[in-house]
Order: structure tokens, then C-alpha cells, then sequence
């Protein structure tokens, strides 16, 4: 560009999003989850086992702080491989055993339930089912193009942002159905 050479990046981050050549977002999510671990650990004091607060109250500071940091954007890399995603999901099910103060034989299902959290897998699909509808209503045709696309048959290899929306239930989402 302009005859200087621009260095070859593995990784980018934009808006937050740290991007690479695959678009497998294992180091973003990676950075969100150490993120995440950081509000956890300021807030554990609020959020722990011995804490007063109540539970309701705990789930509050939960969903406005921490969540939110590991969702951000979740409706891009939300197809990410369900392995990277479970590294979110493994600080929601600590964050609800402290707050429940629960026993390690109670399982993660019945603590979701009962906090009346939903998975993050769960939670970045229906966020991405809002965005994808409100994008699809837009006033702005490219960006109503951007979205109307079919998403290839549940067995082709690419997973696009929407097909998030038609992937098949995890084994904690199936237990915590109604």
C-alpha cells in the first residue's frame, strides 16, 4: 500500500473481536474467558460462596458483568467449535455453584435451572436469532442482503455466523429443557 510493505498478521483484533486466518476465534475467546476470570475474581468476594447477597441479586451482577463481557459479539463467533465455547460455559457453571453455594454432586442443569440462567451456547443462539431478525427488518438493503442467505445442509463442513441457529442441541441444553 502506497509502496510499504504491511507485516503478515496471524491474528487481528477489531471491534473488540480478535480475529484470525480461520476464523476459529479460539484467541478470542481465550481472551474473553481470562476477561471473564478477571470480573469473576474482583467480584468473588460479592459473588462467593459466603456472601449475604442474595441469590437473585448475585445473578444480576453476574448477567450485567461478566456475561456480557463473554458474549460480546457472540452472534460472530458463536459457530466457534463447541469445545472453545465450553471454556465460557465452564466459568457460568462455577459462577453458579459459588453463587448456590451447591455441593459437587449437584449438577450443573439443576443450578442453571434454578438460577433460571440459560447455557451460553443457548444464550448466543437466541442472541443471534434476535440480531439476525432485527438485521433482516432494516431499513438498509446491503444490510438485509447480508442476511438473507441459505445456510448449507446441517452436514456441510463450513459453519456460517447463522448456523448457529440450526445446530443441534448440546447434552445441558437437552437436560434443561422443560
Amino acid at each position: 500500500m502506497l509502496d510499504a510493505i504491511i507485516p503478515w498478521q496471524q491474528n487481528y483484533k477489531y471491534l473488540g473481536v480478535t480475529l484470525d486466518k480461520n476464523l476459529h476465534f479460539r484467541d478470542h475467546i481465550e481472551r474473553v474467558r481470562n476477561t471473564a476470570l478477571f470480573y469473576k475474581a474482583r467480584l468473588g468476594a460479592v459473588l462467593g460462596r459466603k456472601s449475604k447477597l442474595s441469590r437473585r441479586n448475585k445473578r444480576t451482577i453476574y448477567k450485567m458483568c461478566i456475561r456480557t463481557v463473554m458474549t460480546y459479539a457472540s452472534s460472530v463467533f458463536a459457530h466457534a467449535a463447541p469445545k472453545a465455547l465450553h471454556r465460557l460455559q465452564e466459568i457460568q457453571n462455577k459462577f453458579c455453584r459459588a453463587a448456590t453455594d451447591a455441593h459437587w454432586c449437584v449438577r450443573n442443569s439443576i443450578l442453571h435451572r434454578d438460577l433460571e440462567l440459560p447455557t451460553i451456547s443457548k444464550y448466543m443462539k437466541d442472541a443471534s436469532k434476535r440480531f439476525f431478525d432485527i438485521a433482516g427488518s432494516h431499513p438498509n438493503t446491503l444490510l438485509r442482503a447480508a442476511v438473507d442467505y441459505q445456510p448449507p445442509h446441517p452436514t456441510h463442513l463450513i459453519r456460517r455466523p447463522r448456523n448457529v441457529l440450526t445446530d443441534p442441541l448440546t447434552l445441558l441444553q437437552r437436560q434443561l429443557k422443560p
